[in-house]
């Protein structure tokens, strides 16, 4: 589906080019007018939502960065110095609560983050007895490391990774809105000139083929996710590798694990899947002339012996 939205985009142009050589017989039809608009509008909203999509954030960096890191890693140390009490009284909200992973703090947004670390700072704080283990100075270490990161600017690197996130979710939407008013504007342009205008009909109704030319139209969309991710983590894999290996075209997965190789000539090639502490994996794959091929791969952690 999300490769066939890629090229959607392509027939939107020709129906507002259609509508532009067109405009004193789609100007006669009353309700056109709005359909028109509906379809403006969210050819506009999927362009401003690819510039942000493909936004590189490599380099954008701050002491932010740096911040949360010490933070996640502070709230990781007590947290996990804590556990073994936890487990011992049979605590188990508790034991769940505590047994947080670096990760999680970093991938999230900085007022989730912020709430990790201060409820697992409270749910030492409240239970001393409990967590007879863990010291004033061990409260005071997470409470300044907190404050510091809370006191920081928001990450421009993770602000443009949110960013992109919600510009996914939003672009499937805006697709949806334009096809709904292609499909009304068809409906509308036939029901007055099919009998009086057909070679405008037949025009029209043109415009909505995706003509296949050549490389053009030939890709690859992939989304790696990892076989078995820790419970409530995010499965996808960023950083994966894809590349294949004929054509010499690689792609790194984004945070949504996605990733895409467009323009290259059909065939029967070998696709490669790697990334640093995973399990090499190739494929196979027929690509056809004129057709994106979707695939969704597993990728495995290394099991060190």
């Amino acid at each position: 589906m999300i490769a066939q939205l890629i090229w959607k985009l392509t027939t939107f142009k020709k129906i507002q080019k259609f509508n532009i050589d067109h405009t004193s017989e789609t100007g006669a039809i009353t309700e056109y007018a709005a359909e028109k608009t509906k379809l403006n509008d969210a050819v506009l909203n999927i362009e401003a939502d690819e510039i942000i999509i493909n936004q590189n954030t490599k380099g954008i960096t701050d002491d932010t960065n740096a911040d949360k890191v010490n933070m996640a890693d502070t709230v990781y140390q007590y947290a996990h110095k804590a556990l073994p009490k936890a487990r011992d009284a049979k605590k188990e909200t508790f034991v769940k609560q505590l047994e947080i992973e670096v990760y999680q703090i970093l991938k999230a947004s900085k007022a989730d983050a912020l709430t990790i670390a201060r409820g697992i700072r409270k749910l030492l704080a409240d239970n001393p007895t409990l967590f007879d283990n863990i010291e004033p100075a061990d409260l005071t270490d997470l409470d300044d490391t907190i404050a510091k990161y809370d006191a920081s600017q928001a990450n421009p690197a993770m602000a443009i990774e949110t960013k992109k996130i919600t510009a996914n979710e939003l672009i499937i939407k805006e697709y949806e809105n334009a096809d709904a008013a292609i499909e009304n504007m068809v409906d509308y342009f036939v029901g007055k000139y099919f009998k009086t205008k057909r070679a405008l009909v037949k025009e029209m109704k043109n415009c909505l083929r995706i003509e296949v030319e050549g490389v053009h139209h030939t890709g690859l969309i992939v989304a790696c996710k990892q076989a078995n991710p820790p419970a409530g983590a995010f499965p996808y894999e960023e950083g994966v590798l894809c590349k294949i290996v004929e054509r010499n075209r690689e792609v790194l997965t984004d945070i949504n694990g996605m990733g895409s190789i467009i323009k290259f000539m059909p065939g029967t090639m070998h696709v490669e899947f790697s990334k640093a502490g995973f399990v090499t994996k190739t494929m196979i794959i027929i690509f056809k002339r004129g057709h994106i091929e979707e695939v969704e791969v597993v990728m495995e952690k290394v099991v060190n012996p």
